[in-house]
């Protein structure tokens, strides 16, 4: 008997030794892979949300032209000028365009007082309705907002075209402009590129297909022509808006990443799982399957010591060629309050130390050590310890970005490594990764989509997101809407770039009155809009904008010798007693703004 067991013991030893060894390679890899997963999920995300911003930019320049020219068409017409004038006007706008749009444009056209009015110069058929077409319908239907309208083929160009349309104030007259979707389509066909793309696509909230990377598909229903398939891809993409989810398609699982655009649009990039998956699996497995090999062959010439010496400088070797994306790695075991460190940047060398101990040191002194001081409160209650356990709960990963002591943004991992049976965490990845480029690339993505590209101020959208901003903290200001008087005279006799240099005057004029603290934005055109934080007292208001109209007074234009730069002012106070949408605080403002005008040089008027 035991000359039996003597026999049979190293064979005993070196399949205990195999198993183990399998199982913390298993364990190491599975946590990796699912920490490369995410990256790899995390980057194609990065990727789609730079194409729907590329896709909203896009799109803004047109909507934005309708916008501005739609408030103009509609001033004429409370001044009762002649449809011939409007036409002029139009023709004027459609030129301007033609430069600023680009190809992207057939012009600016509209049905105005009972009469189709064509910028582009366009010959009208006899049997042309206006009233009958798509473009004046859906503005119809949208009662005043801008609206896109459904793809339509251009029968003179044979490409794709969308019309941008708005109602007017007069419940009748409609202005619109024609757009060219090969832009989009670019994009799509551009993303479709990579292998790993199964389908980039723009759907629109009806669900037609605006945009494919499969050019025959644009213009399909996907709610009442699509597959059973498309209409549940469909449903779940209404439904989650902005992110990414898991669908099984035609050709298998697919990863869904979609993004909402100006609230009307939804811009899509399905991929095949497999193919963007499916090679990291090959890999962390074909490497786990030739360490095992090699520590077989090994463990059958050396001892078990040294076979198990051999297994940990191995297993830390792949570990540490498989985590450069990380500064930091170590292995916690909560269970036992020992740490192993995989690799250790200078940043963070001596945070912990590989004794039994280490779990009390206080938190505080290992948060001193690695954030500036505007981020160490929220980053010491993540790294608390004693909590981790119940904070992840069932989760295998949470993450934290914070500042180091440098400057430099950071992503800190806890990453389950190994549960035992009832559940519990008994150890953790603790990983720190550099995120400092990637946070420069989006404030650089997030300013260039905030900045109106003539005067280097805020756009629409970034001066708007920001006053939201404000009224969600119950912050009281002063809001202003301004443009400049007989603006038109100037582009009339002047040309339009003695225009474009009035409107960067005036937006410096604004810039040099107003705070840091107070938004100043373009909102299109002449038209712009000033938020004064605090100011909540007419007196105190008038004072602001009187400063404003002294610094309007110093411009001077060389070669302008009959137009002296003045503006029309319209102001709301607004107080958190009574609050009121934005919508409707600007149109009080516009309202009193126009008020203004009815006298000469620059005038405010307080909303009521």
């Amino acid at each position: 008997m035991d000359r039996r067991w003597k026999e049979r013991r190293p064979f005993i030893f070196f399949g205990t030794g195999i198993l183990v060894v399998f199982l913390i390679m298993a364990a190491v890899f599975y946590c990796l892979y699912q920490v490369s997963r995410t990256n790899l999920i995390n980057t194609w995300n990065d990727s789609a949300t730079q194409l729907s911003r590329e896709i909203e930019f896009y799109l803004n320049t047109p909507k934005d032209a309708v916008h501005f020219s739609a408030r103009k068409v509609e001033e004429m017409i409370s001044e009762n000028r002649s449809n011939e004038d409007i036409l002029s006007f139009l023709r004027e706008e459609t030129g301007v365009y033609s430069v600023v749009i680009d190809d992207n444009s057939t012009g600016i056209y509209g049905y105005c007082r009972g009469e189709y009015l064509d910028g582009s110069g366009w010959t009208v058929p006899e049997d042309y309705v206006p009233e009958a077409r798509p473009w004046y319908i859906a503005a119809k239907e949208a009662n005043g907002d801008i609206t896109f309208v459904k793809p339509f083929l251009n029968l003179q160009t044979g490409t794709m075209m969308m019309s941008v349309c708005k109602l007017l104030d007069d419940k009748e007259s409609v202005l619109s402009m024609d757009i060219f979707l090969d832009g989009i389509q670019k994009l799509e066909e551009k993303m479709f590129a990579s292998k790993k793309v199964s389908a980039a696509l723009v759907i629109d909230k009806s669900g037609t297909i605006v945009s494919h990377s499969d050019a025959s598909r644009i213009g399909t229903d996907l709610i009442r022509e699509g597959s059973e398939g498309e209409r549940e891809l469909a449903g779940k993409i209404f439904g989650i808006k902005h992110g990414y989810f898991t669908n099984t398609g035609e050709r298998g699982k697919e990863i869904v990443f979609c993004d909402q655009i100006n609230n009307d649009w939804y811009s899509v990039l399905i991929l095949d799982e497999k193919e963007i998956l499916g090679s990291i699996r090959y890999i962390y497995v074909a490497s786990a399957l030739g360490l095992a090999v090699v520590l077989f062959i090994f463990w059958m010439i050396i001892s078990i010591y040294l076979r198990k010496h051999r297994e940990a400088g191995e297993l830390s070797s792949e570990i540490g060629a498989l985590s450069d994306i990380y500064s930091n790695m170590d292995i916690l075991d909560l269970k036992h309050g020992t740490v192993k460190t995989i690799r250790s940047g200078e940043e963070v060398r001596g945070v912990f130390r590989e004794t039994n101990d280490h779990l009390n040191v206080p938190v505080k002194e290992i948060v001193k050590a690695l954030a500036s001081e505007s981020s160490r409160s929220i980053l010491e209650q993540f790294m608390d310890l004693a909590t981790i356990r119940n904070r992840m709960g069932n989760l295998n990963t949470i993450s934290h970005e914070y500042v180091d002591t440098a400057g430099k943004w950071n992503r800190m991992h806890f990453i389950v490594s190994k549960r035992e049976a009832n559940g519990d965490i008994s150890k953790v990845i603790w990983a720190i990764q550099s995120i400092d480029e990637d946070k420069k690339r989006q404030e650089m993505f997030r300013s260039l989509s905030e900045t109106d590209a003539l005067t280097q101020i805020l756009n629409r959208a970034g001066g708007e997101n920001r006053i939201f901003e404000l009224l969600e903290k119950d912050v009281p200001g002063m809001l202003l809407l301004l443009d400049a008087d007989h603006f038109k005279y100037v582009n009339d006799h002047y040309g339009h770039e003695m225009g474009d240099d009035v409107i960067i005057a005036l937006a410096k004029c604004l810039k040099d009155t107003f705070r840091d603290a107070d938004v100043v934005y373009r909102l299109g055109g002449d038209e712009f809009v000033a938020f004064a934080t605090g100011v909540d007292d007419a007196g105190i208001g008038r004072n602001v904008v009187d400063r404003l109209f002294a610094n309007i007074n110093d411009v001077s234009f060389e070669g302008i010798t009959d137009w002296k730069l003045q503006v029309s002012v319209g102001a709301v106070l607004i107080n958190m007693t009574n609050k009121e949408p934005f919508s409707e605080i600007l149109q009080k403002a516009d309202k009193a703004m126009y008020e203004s005008k009815k006298q000469e040089g620059n005038r405010l008027t307080f909303a009521p």
